[in-house]
């Protein structure tokens, strides 16, 4: 199984450019255009929060005409961009995700345990992990508990070093997120979004990485105090390949980066 993990997409309403300089609608088709051409052909697409970026219906609107455009099935949870009730609005086709309180879901697909987890609250940038879901995660977690399980998540429970970003990280994750994944021994992996840059690091016995975001990328910007900033780095989006028993990703940068070179000619191959 081979699927795929795309996140921060930031569309705006009319196609308005982000910052006044990004064209995140031109990034959107480009990304879908590059996911329909994946081969093989992808299972699935998970998208990973900040679909938009003012959480206005007009942008979930613009959104879906887009996305919709997708060859696969593709499954949502929401970023701190995004407007949760305007969204499961927005998504109310998607039965796989939770009616009321925060946006999550928990599916299985070819043996694996695929679950999507809300870590926003109304109005604010930094991630929430509160009682509620603690307790959803937790009941979740113990129903699969023999299940291999890679958990998608906005807000990335561990520090970066880029300190713009890390104030608005996942708040207690030492507190209350870690505790929780204690003897979990089925999760794989933990996949984010939010930094806009591959990021990855092994906390607690459990690989967390950080996916590229479908646009602009965070400066990697590592001195105290950086300045908040970006740069027009390749996007890329996470390939994820299952195989019943291991789980590996890759990055594919999404653009012409020239034709495939080989190594060898089909002679010299054959000789070697």
């Amino acid at each position: 199984m081979i699927f795929a993990q795309l996140t921060d997409i930031h569309i705006k309403a009319g196609g308005a450019l982000a910052y006044n300089c990004v064209d995140t609608l031109s990034h959107l088709r480009d990304a879908v255009n590059h996911l329909n051409a994946f081969r093989p052909e992808l299972d699935f697409v998970v998208i990973s929060g900040d679909l938009v970026d003012l959480g206005g219906a007009d942008e979930y609107t613009m959104f879906r005409q887009e996305i919709d455009q997708l060859e696969m099935p593709f499954f949502v949870i929401p970023g701190n961009h995004d407007n949760r009730d305007v969204m499961r609005k927005a998504f109310a086709d998607h039965d796989y995700l939770t009616k009321a309180g925060a946006l999550q879901f928990s599916i299985e697909k070819d043996g694996l345990r695929i679950i999507g987890l809300d870590t926003t609250i109304p109005g604010e940038f930094d991630g929430h992990f509160e009682a509620d879901k603690q307790a959803w995660l937790r009941d979740e977690l113990a129903a699969h508990k023999d299940q291999p399980t890679l958990v998608f998540m906005h807000h990335p429970p561990f520090k970066t070093g880029i300190e713009h970003m890390d104030d608005i990280m996942l708040k207690r994750a030492d507190e209350d997120f870690w505790p929780l994944m204690q003897g979990q021994s089925q999760v794989q992996q933990i996949a984010c979004g939010h930094v806009h840059r591959a990021i990855e690091v092994f906390k607690n016995g459990i690989p967390v990485s950080i996916s590229p975001a479908a646009s602009h990328q965070v400066t990697l910007d590592l001195e105290p105090g950086g300045q908040a900033s970006f740069v027009m780095d390749p996007p890329a989006v996470r390939i994820f390949r299952w195989t019943g028993s291991e789980l590996v990703n890759h990055l594919s940068f999404i653009g012409d980066y020239g034709a495939k070179h080989f190594f060898f000619a089909q002679d010299d191959a054959a000789s070697a």
